[in-house]
């Protein structure tokens, strides 16, 4: 570069900086044009003094003028001083790459960069500048974490990334990029409680939020949001940029009542918030972000106007909202952002007068919106601009219906015209679905338009001609057409417009061509196989043919045959057809009973005019069904054809993924589960798949699915029935019940199993207890012993009998614990009394299914049914067995806890084990089940390889029964936990230390109470101060059970228990456990002489290690709940 053109280019470049910094944004723009190219010169000179000595200032000087211009809206020329400040930066950077300021002015450029491109409506090159920009300010804040800057940074481009996604449609990813700002934050402002800033960012990003929860459907959410953002702001001073931020979230909390249906409050938040915006605007006139904001409430006034019926209110905040756009699109035309929302409120301002029935008005509104998209078209306005050019093809055909036949043929031809202008742009942006749809609609109004013109044109030549090109249109339509419906309609119609070329035909000369004529009624006879309305033609010239063959017989016509004919001809005409058409033929004797020649001749030219011109109603099916699917892209543009529902995730197929342009929302009643854009995966397999519980969404029984598309009237709906199919083709619905209001806190869940001794049998193909006084007591003893010391109790299979249940829910009520009571078979005898106290009543269908009642606080029982027999449970040849159930219900504790109940034999079937291992932290198991140990070889085998992160834990709860007729041998008993554990604590536990199993094979009773750690973390190998599980056993005893010839050592056991209980000396509790403690090796001697390994060889084995613990330790060993006899 010569040392004078440098020198310029310095001047140049100093005088338009000089101009920003003393704020004469006019003057500075004058020389803008020069100064972009003296910097490209400046840039490219390694050499150059004025950027070696000062080339920080020149980055600072830059960057400043690139944020003047976008804050002005000058977004091209704001572009062109970023792109500039960020080479210069990254020069700095690549000088000196450890230098932490350098790295900053790089990330924050790019931040700022990512915000310029996004007003602009250039997503996918905004997303690249946001990600570049967090990866710079993470790894800053990597290096200084206590840096509040760098915290703050991040905070704010995590904030602008889930701007960015939500627009795209990606709402977890934006979800989760906000709760991450949110948690930056809120941790800035405790370290600084009075930082307005730091306020106000909190308050923004709860905003953001806030919008995103409402799209998501999480509606009470999202008002907490807005509620909590207003809150903050109004705490804020009185500074206008805090006044706006409250204006933001009225608006938004406007739009989520307007949602809900709450219109008049959301009428008053959007009026406050205009008044608001419009007063900041009118303070500070020329600030395009106060006119946008002005502009988009009085948009979204003017819709919530418009379904309130106030159609002239709604038509003016329109008009005051498009005259705000239209200034700030004539300022930067390019700004996609701007062209969307013109055209956004351009749409919904001819929707209105459309409605309004000022249909030409109407169209003025989509034609002024076409005029204003510019090429390379952004994927904002590309739905947009294909949504104008249907809605004018759509009015278009809905006047021509309407208007007089002058302008019915005018609007004809505009929707002729239309079509073939358009037909590029579908092409270049891939629409093929919206161009099959537009090339229908033009080729069926230009035959409709040839038709209108034949009808007015009295040559029958003319006419045949007409016909023709009638014919080549259709056969045009039907080859661009993959329709099968619409195929069938032009084959019908192509038959019959060659029938009525030929009529003209024939009737062209004075004398018929009955040939032609016949042909013709071939034509007609094709075209009713699939179009009804063609009848009248046909049966019309069949009359007329043969009225003709018999006037051509012989030069004097028979006038009474001739009647015969008619009268003949015309029973063949049905009620519907043209009257005029039958009067026409019934006069027709009467023509050849005129004397005079001419006027005879004259009558029958008129007579074959008026057969002639016969409406052409069977194109209106044609016409009406090509209207009617462009009618439909916009009520329903998307419509799947089938749902399918399995393992937690809905699969939705469907049949064209063309029809979805814009964002695909899906909704479950007001939850939103899918808003997004299709991928090109989703559109190549016709089908996307939503995983319910990465949503967080529990189906409960039966939905409405809805389905909606940017633009449409009404959403598609389709019901779907939540049935899971598992073993067996059985069907099973899987629904949450929740159950947070029972106010489950803390990290730690208390679950107490109970292994206690039951005598169970079959009769009348069910499963009965044998349940007396004493065993009453027993379970009421059990409640009462952990009623402080558990969330969740939970009984073995078949323990707990019907008539249990009402104390039951009378203790759950007055002590907040759920209780899982076992299970009982459903009989003949209760049926009337389930409706009492349980949610659902139970029918003659219920009958013996096998039921584990969930008695919940301050609720009504609920239940699971069992799915799966077990081998006792089966039916076998004239024997009835179990009845298959098909309802299981999962428990929601708390947002992040969740757990499921799986009835004995079900817990070793894969499809449900796997679906609720899926859905919930915790599994509970009562069974009453002689081989225990494949259960726990599934548990261990799903829970150590992890297939769920967290602290998940399944419970068997096994009773220790009798069965049948012998009534001596028992069965089961290893009741225990199987939890994911860190590599440590596994190997500390081990295996199978968290399962009691018989000890010298006695199945002793007891309660075992785990503390499960909600809060444990598997994927890390030390926590400190953390404990996956803690354990402990209340030992049962009952003085029923010991046998006449031990009566006496009986007695004395239980008063070592007493002692034990009463004893609160440290020293003498450990020497008392030291002497009755037995050896737990087996020896003769410590049988006869250790009462405690005697009578509970579980409890001798617990309390063998006694060193170094607290006395509340050593009595946690030998807990004893004892039932006596009376």
């Amino acid at each position: 570069m010569s040392e004078s053109l440098r020198d310029s280019a310095e001047r140049q470049f100093q005088k338009t900086l000089s101009l920003m910094q003393e704020g004469k944004l006019e003057e500075a723009l004058k020389e803008l044009e020069q100064a972009e190219e003296t910097a490209k010169f400046l840039l490219k000179d390694p050499k150059n003094e004025f950027f070696q000595s000062n080339f920080q200032k020149s980055f600072d000087d830059v960057f400043t003028l690139g944020y003047n211009l976008h804050k002005i809206g000058r977004f091209s020329q704001a572009q062109n001083f970023y792109e500039l400040s960020l080479l210069i930066s990254q020069k700095l950077l690549n000088n000196d790459p450890e230098n932490i300021a350098y790295q900053s002015y790089v990330g924050g450029t790019l931040n700022n960069l990512g915000n310029l491109l996004s007003d602009m409506g250039r997503i996918e090159e905004a997303k690249q500048r946001y990600e570049k920009a967090l990866e710079m300010r993470q790894k800053l804040l990597k290096n200084g974490p206590e840096n509040v800057s760098y915290q703050s940074y991040v905070g704010k481009t995590l904030n602008n990334l889930g701007n960015l996604l939500k627009n795209m449609g990606l709402v977890e990813e934006a979800k989760q990029r906000y709760e991450k700002a949110l948690i930056i934050y809120e941790k800035l402002l405790e370290s600084d409680s009075e930082n307005v800033s730091y306020q106000s960012y909190v308050g923004m990003i709860l905003n953001n939020l806030g919008t995103l929860l409402s799209e998501m459907g999480f509606i009470e959410e999202a008002k907490q949001r807005y509620e909590k953002t207003l809150e903050i702001y109004e705490k804020l001073p009185e500074n206008v940029s805090y006044q706006s931020y409250v204006g933001t979230t009225l608006n938004n909390l406007g739009n989520l009542l307007s949602d809900i249906g709450l219109i008049e409050e959301a009428k008053q938040r959007y009026e406050k918030a205009l008044k608001m915006r419009q007063k900041l605007l009118n303070n500070d006139p020329k600030n395009i972000a106060y006119q946008s904001d002005v502009a988009m409430t009085l948009n979204n006034l003017g819709n919530l106007l418009k379904n309130m019926g106030l159609v002239e209110e709604a038509k003016q905040r329109y008009e005051e909202a498009l005259e705000i756009y239209e200034k700030l699109l004539e300022s930067d035309p390019e700004n996609v952002s701007y062209q969307f929302y013109i055209g956004g409120t351009l749409s919904n301002s001819g929707a209105l007068l459309s409605n309004m029935g000022f249909i030409e008005e109407a169209k003025q509104r989509y034609e002024k919106a076409l005029e204003i998209y510019t090429e390379p078209m952004q994927y904002l306005t590309i739905g947009r601009k294909t949504h104008s050019i249907m809605k004018l093809i759509e009015l278009n055909t809905e006047q021509a219906k309407k208007d007089n036949q002058y302008d019915q043929m005018r609007c004809l031809k505009e929707a002729v015209e239309l079509c073939k202008k358009y037909q590029d742009f579908f092409i270049k942006y891939e629409l093929k679905h919206e161009r099959e749809l537009v090339t229908g609609a033009g080729l069926s109004a230009y035959i409709d338009f040839l038709l209108k013109n034949i009808r007015a044109e009295p040559n029958t030549g003319k006419r045949a001609g007409e016909y023709k090109k009638a014919i080549k249109a259709v056969e045009e339509l039907k080859s661009v057409e993959e329709d099968e419906a619409v195929s069938k309609l032009c084959d019908s119609t192509s038959y019959y417009l060659s029938g009525r070329k030929l009529v003209n035909e024939a009737l062209s000369s004075k004398q018929p061509n009955l040939e032609l004529l016949n042909q013709a009624i071939e034509q007609f006879k094709k075209a009713t196989e699939t179009y009804e309305k063609a009848n009248v033609c046909y049966c019309v010239y069949t009359g007329l043919f043969e009225i003709l063959t018999e006037i051509e017989k012989s030069k004097e016509v028979d006038v009474p045959r001739l009647k015969n004919v008619v009268e003949e001809v015309t029973r063949t005409l049905s009620d519907d057809d043209n009257p005029s058409i039958c009067a026409s033929f019934m006069d027709l004797p009467q023509i050849f009973e005129e004397k005079d020649c001419k006027t005879r001749d004259k009558l029958l030219f008129d007579f074959l005019e008026k057969i002639n011109s016969i409406e052409y109603r069977p194109l209106e099916n044609l016409f009406e069904y090509i209207h009617r699917r462009t009618k439909d892209y916009f009520e329903e543009p998307f419509n799947p054809i089938k749902l399918i529902y399995e393992n937690w995730k809905l699969k939705v197929i469907f049949d064209d993924p063309e029809k979805v342009k814009s964002k695909l929302t899906i909704k479950a009643g007001n939850r939103t589960l899918f808003n997004k854009f299709l991928t090109s995966e989703e559109k190549e397999n016709n089908s996307l798949e939503i995983d319910y519980l990465e949503k967080k969404y529990f189906p409960e029984g039966k939905d409405e699915i809805t389905f909606s598309v940017r633009g449409q009237k009404k959403p598609v709906i389709k019901s779907i029935d939540y049935f899971e199919s598992i073993q067996g083709n059985k069907k099973i619905r899987i629904l949450q019940h929740d159950c947070c209001n029972n106010s489950f806190e803390g990290s730690n869940l208390r679950i107490a199993a109970v292994q206690l001794k039951y005598h169970a049998y079959e009769e009348d193909s069910i499963v009965k207890l044998t349940a007396d006084e004493a065993y009453y007591r027993k379970i009421m003893a059990i409640l009462e012993a952990v009623k402080e010391k558990a969330d969740i109790l939970v009984f073995p299979e078949f323990s707990i009998p019907f008539e249990y249940l009402e104390d039951i829910q009378q203790y759950a009520d007055e002590n907040g614990v759920i209780v899982v009571a076992g299970s009982h078979y459903v009989q003949e005898k209760n049926l009337e009394k389930y409706g009492k106290l349980f949610i659902r009543e139970f029918r003659e269908e219920d009958l013996r299914k096998n039921i584990s009642p969930i008695v919940i606080p301050d609720s009504k029982i609920i239940h699971n049914e069992k799915a799966l027999a077990a081998r006792d449970e089966r039916g076998c040849g004239f024997e009835e067995g179990m009845e298959a159930g098909e309802v299981n219900h999962i428990l929601k504790l708390r947002e992040d806890l969740r757990v499921g109940v799986m009835i004995c034999y079900e817990y070793v079937t894969d499809d449900l084990r796997k679906r609720l291992i899926r859905a919930c932290d915790v599994i509970l198991v009562p069974q009453t089940n002689p081989s225990p140990k494949i259960f726990y070889r599934k548990a261990n085998s799903e829970l150590n390889i992890q297939l769920c992160a967290g602290n998940r834990a399944h419970v068997m709860v096994n009773g220790i029964y009798t069965w049948g007729k012998d009534k001596t041998t028992i069965h089961g008993g290893s009741t225990g936990v199987v939890l994911t554990l860190d590599k440590h604590s596994y190997s500390k536990l081990g295996e199978n230390e968290t399962v009691i199993e018989p000890v010298d094979g006695v199945m002793e009773q007891f309660v075992y109470i785990m503390s499960i750690n909600t809060d444990f973390n598997t994927s890390r190998d030390t926590q400190t101060g953390q404990e996956p599980i803690t354990l402990k056993l209340i030992h049962i005893f009952e003085e029923a059970e010991i046998p006449d010839k031990l009566k006496e050592k009986g007695r004395e056991f239980v008063e070592i228990i007493n002692r034990i209980n009463s004893c609160n000396d440290h020293n003498a509790l450990k020497c008392m456990l030291i002497k009755e403690r037995g050896s737990i090796e087996k020896k003769t001697d410590d049988v006869e002489t250790s009462l405690i390994k005697q009578f509970s060889p579980l409890t001798n084995k617990h309390i063998q290690n006694l060193d170094e613990r607290k006395i509340e330790e050593l009595k946690e060993k030998c807990l004893f709940l004892v039932i006596p006899n009376n």
